[in-house]
């Protein structure tokens, strides 16, 4: 039965496209708020989209950093 494990270079692809969108990410939530409150609104709803974002790409980053220290010990 074939392994489906991601070979070593494929998750340091995947961890710098993430190191990319995090520094995306990161950029969207430095943005100041609007002076009306409507906008505001919708701007606090975008940050909160962006941190869950965050949230879930540093999960992913973990587990990729984890898989690739499995390669070094081999």
């Amino acid at each position: 039965m074939a392994e489906n494990k991601a070979t070593k270079e494929q998750l340091e692809r995947r961890r710098d496209e993430i190191n990319e969108q995090l520094n995306r990410v990161n950029g969207d939530l430095q943005i100041e708020l609007d002076r009306d409150p409507e906008e505001q609104a919708i701007e606090v709803e975008q940050i909160d989209v962006s941190m869950s974002m965050e949230a879930n790409l540093r999960k992913e980053l973990a587990l990729i950093e984890d898989q690739l220290l499995d390669y070094e010990e081999d």
